[in-house]
């Protein structure tokens, strides 16, 4: 290893080199590397839901839930089955064991055989699929006007406010992504930026299926001799299309086709049911009434106390979460709408990213400017310069690993940048400092490089490597857990083995050199500083003095007593060890695996017992939402402060991110209400308060 040292060290040049290209591709990586607020990742976890209209719990447990979980119970590879049975439709989840590698294989399997039960008639076709980790970017909410009490009027409105929220949502999904705001991201945007479509994820959340309804009385029906089922009949053959062959000729070859295929009501209308003698023909308007409108449902969503429909945007894996969000908000400030229409924007996830990532770039020059100061208060200016370094090497280095790696900047990425940036100067100022301590013993700055590196590398080489062994197991957590966190390891790794050769190779090259011309480019770019070097040095001298001051007349004495007295010293340790164990247990230190953080918005979720009057439901929910509102307008009355900016009230409807799979998803008995809070800067209240 010494010839090593001394190699990089005579090749100073090499190194400088080195540095300067690494902390280049880094900030690049940096640049380039998209952005979203937690890594995406499919879940060994398989669901099969199948859609029961007008079916209770009960018997969607008895004619899907038990058929299918004994149709899976025998299949290789699944760990847990768990299943749901709701109003109108049932479910299972499959957890899969985490040794099984191509989970395809196992759906396959699942889906032979599913098609082999025997549902009842009324089911519709199951739907099989991998749940994947996917994020919300955006939400955006499409407010029409009250409804009107006229039923027809009603579902007029309805249809017209189903149609402008389809409109918005196509015309988000043909969006191009806007230049990046940032100049050095807009320089490398093609490498980093989609050539199609910005927004490839935009679906209307909870939105009525169409349907199209034939109302006929009972007396029409006696009338022409006719039942339900013989007018279903009629209509469900009537209204096809179906290939009829192909025709030869000798010129060409024709391909034949009955297209009779009705999907508006006035078509409908017009399909013919009877013909009577005198050659009159009997439509299906002349029976009934033809009800273009939607299916029915018990959702209700209303934002803002209005009736609207929310369009959540999701980023895909390889879409970057500020781009996808810019771009929509810049469509929503252009996007005009029928009056008293209007579109609102909340859940921009993108602002959690950018929180974080100004906190990286606080604490990251915090401690930079930190250390720079406590080493030129206690050794030398120009080893705390160089010992400084290493802090930006470290995390630019490591944002070009985890490029490579093709992972993304995240929450989770920058959490592990904050828990390795107290650690990863740790080394280089061990070597530092004994470098510095050689040159006091009056050795020349080539050798105290070389002898200072190569004394305490194999102790910083162990301290080192016993922190990159203690989150290695992180790296083979299997499961969902594993996923998420499979970034954390390897990017606090990459710092650590990054900022151990930067303090092994490019910081003794640097420290053996007095007056290079790198070491003088560094001096010039830092000359509007001069001024500083008078106050650091008398800095420097006194706190040296206070230094040994404190080891002379404390530090010593008290580390003779301890050496002359280790029973005692030991029994000391001993017993503040169980102090603060004992104040931890006791509950006296409150312990929190992760601390809580002011949130952007709360959410309420209320579920009554199966079978709960819808009508019930929605009075009681709409309650809950005057109850947080009233709230809110006291504090802005005693304080005038305005802490909401939206409410979103959704009724026999409740999403997959409040509920979770295994949750109760729909039905007349289940409501949320979210409320969504001005920014955490702007108010001096807490969502907990």
């Amino acid at each position: 290893m010494r010839s090593v040292i001394r190699w990089a060290i005579q090749n100073s040049p090499a190194m400088n080199t080195f540095i300067v290209a690494f902390l280049v591709v880094g900030a690049v990586s940096l640049i380039v590397m998209r952005r979203e607020v937690f890594p995406e990742f499919q879940l060994e976890i398989v669901l099969i839901s199948v859609p029961f209209p007008g079916a209770t719990p009960e018997e969607t447990e008895d004619g899907i839930c038990q058929k299918i979980e004994a149709a899976v119970a025998n299949i290789d590879g699944v760990k847990k089955v768990t299943a749901v049975a709701a109003e109108n439709a049932g479910s299972v989840i499959l957890e899969l064991q985490g040794y099984v590698r191509d989970v395809q294989k196992v759906m396959d399997e699942i889906r032979s055989q599913v098609d082999q039960i025997n549902f009842p008639p009324s089911t519709e076709q199951p739907d099989i699929r991998q749940i994947v980790f996917r994020n919300s970017a955006i939400s955006l909410g499409v407010l029409g006007p009250e409804r009107s009490a006229n039923p027809e009027v009603a579902l007029r409105q309805e249809r017209q406010l189903r149609d402008l929220a389809e409109s918005i949502r196509d015309e988000l999904l043909e969006l191009k992504a806007i230049p990046p705001q940032s100049m050095l991201r807009s320089l490398f945007a093609p490498a980093f930026q989609p050539s199609g479509p910005a927004v490839t994820s935009a679906e209307i959340v909870a939105a009525k299926p169409f349907e199209i309804a034939i109302e006929v009385s009972e007396e029409r029906l006696r009338e022409y001799g006719l039942s339900l089922q013989r007018l279903a009949g009629i209509v469900r053959m009537q209204n096809i299309e179906v290939p009829g062959g192909k025709m030869q000729t000798a010129g060409e070859e024709l391909l034949l086709r009955g297209k009779n295929k009705r999907e508006v009501g006035a078509e409908i209308a017009e399909i013919p049911v009877l013909s009577r003698p005198s050659g009159d023909v009997v439509t299906v308007g002349d029976l009934g009434v033809v009800v273009d409108g939607f299916a029915e449902s018990t959702s209700e969503h209303r934002i803002n106390n209005r009736p609207g429909l929310t369009i959540r945007i999701s980023k895909t894996a390889e879409e970057d979460l500020f781009t996808v969000v810019e771009t929509v908000q810049k469509y929503v400030a252009g996007r005009t709408v029928p009056e008293g229409y209007e579109i609102l924007v909340w859940g921009d996830r993108s602002l959690d990213v950018r929180d974080r990532v100004r906190l990286l770039t606080t604490n990251g020059i915090q401690g930079l400017v930190l250390v720079f100061i406590v080493l030129a208060l206690f050794l030398e200016l120009r080893l705390a310069f160089w010992v400084a370094l290493g802090i930006p090497i470290s995390i630019l280095g490591a944002g070009f690993v985890l490029l490579l790696f093709g992972q993304t900047l995240n929450m989770l990425t920058m959490f592990a940048f904050l828990m390795a940036l107290g650690i990863v100067v740790d080394d280089a100022i061990v070597i530092g400092e004994n470098i510095y301590e050689k040159r006091q013993e009056g050795m020349g700055p080539f050798r105290a490089a070389i002898e200072g590196t190569v004394e305490v590398l194999p102790s910083v080489a162990a301290s080192v490597g016993t922190t990159i062994i203690a989150f290695i197991p992180l790296l083979f957590v299997t499961g969902v857990m594993g996923k998420f966190i499979a970034i954390m390891p390897l990017a606090i790794i990459a710092m650590l083995v990054i900022s151990l050769l930067e303090s092994m190779l490019v910081l003794p090259s640097h420290l053996a050199h007095e007056n290079n011309l790198f070491v003088r480019f560094v001096a010039s770019s830092l000359y509007i500083f001069r001024f500083l070097l008078a106050p650091i040095r008398w800095a420097n001298l006194a706190a040296t003095k206070l230094l040994h001051g404190f080891i002379e007349s404390i530090y010593m004495p008290v580390l003779n007593w301890s050496i002359h007295n280790r029973r005692i010293a030991i029994s000391i340790a001993i017993a503040l060890l169980v102090m603060s164990g004992g104040l931890i247990g006791g509950g006296i230190v409150p312990f929190s695996s992760f601390p809580k953080i002011d949130a952007r918005e709360i959410s309420a979720t209320i579920q009554f017992p199966n079978g709960t009057a819808a009508e019930f439901a929605r009075n009681e929910i709409a309650r809950l939402e005057e109850s947080i509102l009233q709230i809110c307008e006291q504090w802005r009355d005693e304080t005038g402060e305005a802490i909401v900016d939206n409410t979103y009230r959704r009724i026999g409807e409740v999403g997959d991110e409040l509920r979770g799979p295994t949750g109760a998803t729909s039905g007349s008995h289940v409501g949320t209400v979210e409320v969504q809070l001005v920014s955490p800067d702007e108010r001096t209240i807490t969502c907990d308060e």
